[in-house]
């Protein structure tokens, strides 16, 4: 989410018609909160291996060249002691 709370990031996967997965991260809106809603900011998250089926579909893992590395930008983590 940016620093706003108006837009954030979204983890997506296509897999194309010549075989290629491409995984990104997209800039996606934030919604407005309904009536009986909030809004909450989540810093990060890890991926389950139960979904990396869902997020690469019928690929062939073995046949993928990783991309160039590319530096997100980065916030600096807070840690909140009780």
């Amino acid at each position: 989410m940016s620093s706003d709370g108006k837009s954030g990031l979204q983890l997506r996967s296509l897999l194309k018609k010549s075989g290629e997965l491409e995984i990104s991260l997209a800039n996606v809106p934030t919604p407005e909160p309904g009536p009986d809603e909030v809004v909450v900011r989540v810093e990060g998250a890890p991926i389950n291996p139960s979904d990396l089926g869902l997020l690469i579909g019928p690929a062939d893992m073995s046949t993928q060249n990783p991309p160039a590395r590319r530096t997100l930008p980065s916030s600096p983590q807070k840690c909140r002691t009780p």
